[in-house]
């Protein structure tokens, strides 16, 4: 039986369990007629979920849960000011170091090209990257043409898109104890080193969010980084 996003909203699950649903989903369009292209240009209301919530939140949720924190996750299909509720319990929430309650908001750090390179590799099967696209004045289609990046150019656009959704989602009011999640599409090959650059970057910025933790990461090559609140860091009086 193929699943759906009524499979998901609103029901309350193990984290794990929601994980291999997640991705049982992924798998459940990738073998499908057309699967590989549904997936890549997300024009569907369920690849887009899953793709930009369902996998986003998985991933966060594999980050946390381990033997002093089980996570429980009730993903929410709607307009509501945030994407998921996540409930733990364990050894890490009886001594206060993670919330028994948390919501959750997800978000994407992306090059405006990005839907754009996608369209050109499902269409021809390659593209040179997000930032080499350009359009041809005589038969406006889009076109792809090899970029070279110089010096921390790549780590440095990593960073604006990173800071440039943070500044977005702190305009916005959310619940109390919300982590904001945000996903890098990486359009190149990025060395750690880069990504670790990028993320430093973010951090020097000093940039100012109500978030109780941002968490960053990229599904292609499993890099994540997480920047703190400044509540976190304040003590009781």
């Amino acid at each position: 039986m193929n699943s759906t996003l009524a499979d998901f909203d609103s029901h309350l699950m193990n984290g794990l369990d929601f994980c291999k649903k997640a991705y049982g989903l992924f798998e459940q369009i990738r073998r499908s007629s057309n699967g590989v292209e549904r997936l890549r240009l997300r024009k569907g209301r369920l690849e887009k979920k899953l793709i930009e919530e369902l996998l986003p939140i998985a991933r966060y949720v594999q980050a946390r849960y381990s033997h002093g924190r089980q996570i429980k996750v009730r993903w929410k299909d709607g307009t509501q000011n945030y994407d998921a509720r996540i409930l733990s319990n364990g050894a890490l929430v009886d001594v206060r170091l993670s919330p028994k309650s948390q919501y959750v908001e997800v978000t994407t750090a992306v090059h405006e090209n990005d839907h754009i390179a996608r369209s050109i590799s499902n269409k021809n099967g390659r593209v040179f990257g997000v930032k080499g696209i350009q359009k041809d004045p005589q038969t406006g289609e889009y076109i792809s043409e090899p970029y070279v990046y110089t010096n921390e150019e790549l780590s440095e656009d990593l960073a604006q898109k990173i800071l440039e959704r943070i500044k977005a989602k702190t305009k916005i009011k959310y619940p109390t104890d919300t982590t904001l999640i945000i996903q890098c599409f990486l359009d190149t090959l990025f060395l750690e080193d880069e990504w670790a650059y990028a993320i430093q970057k973010v951090k020097d910025s000093g940039v100012e969010h109500r978030f109780r933790e941002i968490f960053l990461f990229d599904s292609n090559h499993h890099y994540a980084a997480t920047l703190y609140g400044k509540s976190r860091r304040t003590k009781k009086q």
